[in-house]
C-alpha cells in the first residue's frame, strides 16, 4: 500500500524498487524508518531496526527528517523561544519537508512542490546540494535551540533533579522502529536500567 495514496507517483513502482535494490537506502533516522516497506528494511546500510538509543550515535546532521524534528522541539520549548528563533525553526522544518517531498517518488506539484529525481544522478547530486544548504541553515537554529534548552533547565529545575532524569530516562528513550512499525512511543524496547 502507497503511503501517501492521495498523491500519485511520479516515478513507475518497478523502478523506485530497482533504484533500492540497487543503491539500498542509508537511512539513519528512528521515526523516518518506520515508513519503509517492511521489504525495503534489509536493503538499510544502517540495519532494518533502530533504537531510539542510537539516535545520538547515527543522526546524521544533514538528515531531512531530523530538521523536520527541529519543529517538535521548537514548539515544547515556544515559552523559552523568542519569536524570530521559533520562526526560523519553522523555515528549516518547512524546508525540510518539502525537500523530502521533492525527492520522494509521488508527485506533488499540484502543491507546488519541485521534483528532485533522485532516481538519477544529477538528481542525487542536487539532492546532496540542497541537502548541504539546508544542513548549514539548520545547524545555526540547532544551536540556538540548544542554547534556549539549557536555559529552560537552569530556569526550571535543581541539578538534584536534572541528574535524577539522566539516571533514569523516561521509557520512551527505549523505543525502537522497524519498517511498517508502530510510531515510537508506542513500540518502546526493555529499557538498560
Amino acid at each position: 500500500a502507497k503511503y501517501q495514496a492521495h498523491l500519485p507517483l511520479r516515478v513507475p513502482r518497478d523502478l523506485i524498487n530497482r533504484v533500492v535494490e540497487r543503491k539500498g537506502v542509508h537511512c539513519t533516522h528512528v521515526d523516518a524508518l518506520r515508513y519503509f516497506a517492511p521489504a525495503a528494511g534489509p536493503l538499510n546500510h544502517h540495519g532494518s531496526n533502530l533504537d531510539r538509543t542510537d539516535q545520538l550515535r547515527l543522526e546524521q546532521p544533514a538528515c531531512v527528517h531530523a530538521h523536520m524534528d527541529l519543529i517538535k522541539v521548537g514548539l515544547k520549548l515556544q515559552p523559552f523561544l523568542s519569536c524570530e528563533l521559533l520562526a526560523n525553526v519553522v523555515e528549516v522544518a518547512l524546508a525540510a519537508r518539502t525537500l523530502d517531498v521533492a525527492a520522494s517518488p509521488y508527485n506533488a506539484t499540484a502543491y507546488g512542490v519541485g521534483v528532485v529525481a533522485i532516481e538519477t544522478s544529477e538528481g542525487r547530486a542536487q539532492y546532496r546540494q540542497e541537502q548541504k544548504q539546508l544542513m548549514k541553515r539548520a545547524e545555526v537554529v540547532r544551536i540556538q535551540m540548544l542554547q534556549a534548552y539549557d536555559t529552560f533547565l537552569q530556569l526550571a529545575f535543581d541539578e538534584e533533579t536534572i541528574g535524577y532524569a539522566v539516571k533514569k530516562p523516561d521509557p520512551e528513550r527505549y523505543a525502537k522502529a522497524e519498517p511498517g512499525g508502530l510510531p515510537w512511543r508506542k513500540n518502546l524496547a526493555p529499557s538498560s536500567t
